[in-house]
């Protein structure tokens, strides 16, 4: 959808002739680009476009983007879409009030901009089809009258309308003194078959079998109507019969009506869904974000780690190189241990980069098993605790009842290493 014309309110130049750029990109017609709501409502007046973006806050606030839009709706009949950095409950509340055809929040990108001009003017595309059928609709009902046939007791046809003239095919000169029967033939749609005439089963004091919801009028020239109708008794003064009227009229403008309400839900449904499709990608987009700032972090992180131990390698490796054959066994054994100790760290680091790709990947799989937690953490800290010495203290405390759990042992130690590990870095000895 482009070349529509679209009306630019915002009071920040700048981003005024940002957004210009962009939806003349996209192909659209910028129709002019003003900075206040009366300067909107003058140039509508001269250029009519298709839709205006606005500025939800604008500098004049006695007629502001809220009070303007209020305007251009009612005035005009145009759909205003908000461009806002706010969230303020008052400033949206106003804002509802006017019923907008979208929200674009700052800061956004083409692709935002896209989207959120698309759908407003597709829904005011759908408002005024809809508004366009229901006004045809009500003219097509303001102008339909009902079918009227008086009968004697006998059913006999005593009057006939003009309408009834029209959808039986009789004229009245006709249908005078002529059994009901031979002139309003009735057909159950669902049956496919003749159906009693509902003025003789009142007569006769029977009421029909027939649906009253399907039933087809078969007109003199063959054409099949589908009608409601209502029968009662026609009494003299001293309220006994003397015969029957028959009101009846055509409902298939009725069932138009119908269709169209159920195009009118499906039209609604259809825009439901979008908003529904357009909040799933913006919540993907979201999502895609953290996850490249959350990788971004993570290798931060990493090299930042991998630079500790690779510097204790290397110091302790030069040191051996230089002065190996002056040093002791014991700072021997010492820098030894050190490279190992980095050796360690830099594998652990392996291992957390591979766990992280793995549950990136969805491909992490758990091997659940019932597990004593606490018997679990009781080993692991003696484990630790046999490694790190007596420089540290390593000391566990249960609280409360736990019972067995399912869990995957192997990745449940390597998150308990990891959380003891770095308790352990960032902690004085002692």
């Amino acid at each position: 959808m482009a070349g529509e014309k679209i009306l630019i309110v915002e009071d920040e130049m700048i981003t005024g002739c940002a957004i210009s750029q962009q939806l003349q990109r996209l192909g659209y017609e910028v129709t002019d680009l003003v900075n206040s709501g009366m300067a909107a409502i003058a140039s509508i007046t001269k250029t009519l476009p298709d839709l205006v973006l606005m500025d939800i806050v604008l500098k004049n606030r006695e007629f502001d983007g809220i009070a303007a839009a209020a305007q251009i709706r009612s005035q005009f009949k145009i759909p205003v879409i908000y461009l806002t950095a706010h969230s303020e409950e008052v400033i949206l509340a106003r804002a509802k009030e006017t019923e907008p055809f979208g929200y674009i929040v700052k800061p956004f990108n083409q692709r935002d901009l896209r989207i959120g001009i698309e759908i407003g003017l597709y829904k005011h595309k759908m408002e005024r089809q809809l508004a366009e059928r229901e006004e045809l609709l009500s003219r097509i009902l303001h102008s339909t009258s009902d079918g009227v046939i008086a009968t004697d007791e006998k059913g006999c046809i005593a009057y006939i309308n003009l309408v009834a003239e029209t959808m039986t095919g009789w004229q009245s000169g006709e249908a005078l003194g002529k059994s009901i029967t031979e002139v309003v033939q009735i057909m159950d749609e669902v049956t496919d078959t003749m159906v009693l005439n509902p003025v003789m089963l009142l007569l006769a004091g029977e009421t029909s079998n027939s649906s009253a919801n399907h039933r087809l009028l078969i007109a003199r020239d063959g054409r099949k109507i589908p009608i409601a109708d209502s029968v009662s008794h026609l009494r003299k003064e001293s309220n006994t019969a003397k015969g029957a009227v028959f009101v009846f009229w055509d409902i298939s403008e009725h069932r138009k009506a119908e269709a169209l309400e159920l195009e009118k839900v499906r039209l609604s449904t259809e825009i439901i869904e979008r908003e529904k499709a357009e909040a799933e990608v913006r919540k993907a987009l979201m999502v895609e974000q953290e996850l490249s700032e959350l990788k971004s972090r993570l290798i931060g992180t990493i090299s930042h780690e991998y630079r500790t131990p690779l510097a204790i390698i290397l110091t302790s490796t030069e040191l051996l190189k230089r002065y190996g054959s002056k040093l002791s066994e014991e700072k021997k054994e010492n820098y030894l241990d050190r490279i190992q100790a980095g050796v360690r760290q830099m594998d652990q680091l392996l291992e957390e980069i591979l766990t992280f790709r793995k549950i990136e990947s969805d491909e992490l799989e758990l091997n659940l098993e019932l597990l004593d937690v606490v018997e679990f953490c009781r080993e692991f800290i003696n484990n630790q605790q046999h490694q790190i010495g007596e420089h540290y203290q390593i000391n566990l405390t249960v609280r409360g009842f736990l019972d067995y759990v399912n869990l995957d042992r192997e990745l449940l130690r390597h998150i308990v290493g990891n959380l003891l590990s770095n308790a352990i870095k960032y902690s004085p000895k002692g």
